[in-house]
């Protein structure tokens, strides 16, 4: 058995890197939105859904539009991570153990300066690492992180 560890560490980026971070989280957010919303779209037009090999394959076909440009900016693995979520959440949704709603569209005006958005790093081929007190993330760089383990 596989056993998946997970840890969670303070951050102390600089303001461009908080800005970089700020802006992943967003991106991910609006990726959610957009795979929600073509799901929705298909269902109602022929009653199917698209699944993370569908989901990943069109974010993919979308990068080269100029509408897209923020897709591109965004972590590839972080936001195939958001279709595998998206469709964990809808077949939770359809699964008769679980008494789980239908995704919804993520917002984030809800509550005034309130902005919880985030996005989950995926450590593919050994791409996050922590060295000298700092972890490396992809695309937002070398990131200062308080140790206290």
């Amino acid at each position: 058995m596989k056993k998946t560890l997970r840890y969670n560490y303070r951050l102390n980026p600089t303001p461009e890197q908080e800005a970089k971070l700020v802006e992943f989280g967003a991106t991910a957010r609006g990726i959610w939105n957009l795979l929600l919303s073509e799901n929705m779209r298909r269902y109602e037009f022929d009653k199917t859904f698209l699944f993370y090999n569908d989901m990943a394959s069109l974010l993919k076909e979308i990068k080269p539009f100029e509408a897209f440009t923020w897709v591109k900016s965004f972590d590839s693995a972080a936001a195939q991570q958001v279709a595998r979520d998206l469709e964990t959440a809808m077949k939770n949704a359809f699964s008769k153990g679980r008494l789980q709603r239908f995704p919804k569209h993520k917002i984030s005006y809800k509550k005034k300066k309130l902005h919880n958005d985030s996005f989950r790093a995926v450590n593919n081929s050994n791409c996050i690492r922590i060295e000298n007190g700092t972890i490396s993330i992809p695309k937002v760089g070398k990131v200062p992180i308080i140790l206290h383990r």
